[in-house]
């Protein structure tokens, strides 16, 4: 992995984290077009975020892996409405930067 691709990852990872605060047009250029949440069209979450409205979560992000054209990258969230998440990002990078393809995620308790 390069530096660029590296700091090119985490402003993906930053505007999902943007956009997850009450926006999803804020986030949206992050995904890819036919990406995926907990195997759902990734609409549900767009849809989900503006309906729930604005909070002030915080984030971590880590990038745990990239090679080539592929990436995962997990974000720790702490107090989304209250709850605390940990997801996981499978990321492509294709010929208009890295997208967002799939996107997994668990509620921790």
């Amino acid at each position: 992995m390069t530096i660029q691709d590296y700091e090119e990852i985490r402003k993906v990872a930053q505007l999902y984290i943007d956009g997850g605060n009450g926006n999803s047009s804020i986030m949206k250029p992050a995904f890819h077009k036919n990406a995926t949440i907990n195997g759902e069209p990734i609409q549900t979450l767009f849809d989900y975020v503006d309906k729930v409205g604005e909070t002030n979560s915080r984030a971590i992000v880590d990038v745990l892996d990239a090679v080539n054209d592929i990436a995962v990258i997990r974000i720790t969230m702490e107090d989304w409405h209250g709850q605390n998440f940990v997801d996981y990002h499978l990321l492509r990078k294709d010929e208009t930067g890295w997208k967002i393809a799939a996107k997994v995620f668990t509620e921790i308790k």
